[in-house]
């Protein structure tokens, strides 16, 4: 009779001494040349990273927000951020004292196409009301664009004649890009 060894262990060998090779077979030889350059390189791009996040706390302090600045679309952002902190506050903050008047405007602005739609449907509707309708939303008053303008025109009264060529400068850049953009 012919004894098979059905024991998968070593003769001699008990399962707790076993070597961790032979418990892990999974894991591949750290001693590789291309796992050391793997491990190497995963370290780097992981400080990489934990470098950018920190530099990133540090660097400028906390980013401040332009709250407003859409309302005033002829003024670019980029004018607004290269200004010194204190004077970008002064200025913007002709933007958050009329906040609700303009946000009543983009409120109106956004209801000017169901009212224009209210008027088409309307059977009797003249062209001096489709006409009225389109200026609601266009032009006057009531309108965002005068709203915005408004505001900006007293913005660019505060400015010094430093800071308004600084604007048209940046209102030119802007306006080179766009067309780059365009073709």
């Amino acid at each position: 009779m012919n004894e098979t060894n059905t024991n998968p262990l070593p003769e001699g060998k008990s399962p707790g001494t076993l070597g961790a090779s032979a418990k892990r077979n999974w894991l591949p030889a750290l001693r590789s040349r291309w796992w050391t350059l793997v491990l190497g390189l995963s370290l780097m791009a992981n400080l990489l990273v934990a470098g950018v996040v920190i530099g990133h706390g540090f660097g400028r302090g906390p980013m401040e927000r332009m709250v407003g600045a859409s309302y005033i679309q002829l003024i670019p952002r980029k004018f607004l951020s290269d200004l010194p902190r204190e004077r970008r506050r002064e200025l913007m903050g002709v933007v958050r004292d009329r906040t609700d008047l303009l946000r009543d405007l983009r409120s109106r602005s956004d209801a000017a196409p169901l009212r224009l739609a209210e008027v088409l449907e309307n059977v009797n509707a003249t062209p001096a009301d489709i006409k009225s309708a389109i200026d609601a939303f266009t032009t006057g008053s009531e309108s965002l664009a005068a709203g915005g303008g408004s505001v900006v025109l007293e913005i660019v009264g505060k400015l010094t004649p430093e800071e308004r060529e600084s604007l048209a400068a940046a209102i030119r850049e802007r306006a080179e890009k766009s067309g780059r953009k365009r073709r």
